[in-house]
């Protein structure tokens, strides 16, 4: 048994709770620079509507994760899948609400600015130095513990008077011209910035 334990692949606990999503950090070339391109989403959504998002979206049955962000980065940017060309997966993030993202760094050859227009009212560029030379401005969620009405406090010491912790969480805000990038895509952004510079040092 022990041997055969030693084999086993580690994963996460109950990683069968997270929802799994896929995301591009899609790169274009222009003259000047090279850009992340951003999408602000329809406000007709159901889900965060008009906000700033990179392209992506929820998991699909028997995809991977790559097969998930190519997808969504094609429907969302009308392009033929050929013209997003993988560079690296960046780091995963978890998110406090059961949430998987996958990160995939892609670079987007000939965009012409097409887009889904049933989910995205505007598409825009940033450069990407931007990112490297400007630190976002840091605020805080605080997450609080709060017990469902059936919870069986006669069963842990303290009962009601138990002292539950709460969690502080960093919420990142990016202000480019009148764009405001903030939440899990200005997450994303300080962390992929994080890597492509320590890259960019050796």
């Amino acid at each position: 048994m022990y041997e055969s334990l030693s084999r086993r692949e580690v994963k996460l606990i109950d990683d069968s709770r997270y929802r799994r999503f896929a995301v591009t950090v899609p790169l274009v070339r222009r003259e000047d620079a090279v850009k992340v391109l951003f999408e602000v989403r329809s406000p007709d959504l159901g889900r965060q509507p008009g906000e700033i998002c990179l392209p992506g979206g929820a998991r699909e049955k028997n995809e991977s994760a790559w097969e998930n962000a190519l997808r969504e980065t094609s429907e969302e940017l009308v392009i033929d899948r050929t013209k997003v060309v993988p560079i690296a997966q960046m780091d995963t993030l978890l998110t406090m609400y059961d949430n998987w993202v996958d990160v995939f760094l892609c670079e987007i050859k000939d965009y012409e600015g097409t887009f889904s227009r049933d989910e995205v009212t505007e598409i825009f560029e940033v450069p990407l130095d931007y990112f490297f030379n400007t630190q976002p401005q840091e605020y805080g969620f605080i997450f609080r513990t709060e017990p469902g009405p059936d919870f069986p406090f006669r069963d842990i010491p303290g009962g009601r008077n138990y002292r539950f912790r709460s969690a502080r969480r960093p919420v990142y805000f990016y202000y480019y011209k009148r764009y405001v990038i903030w939440g899990m895509t200005a997450y994303i952004m300080r962390h992929t910035a994080e890597i492509l510079r320590g890259v960019s040092d050796e």
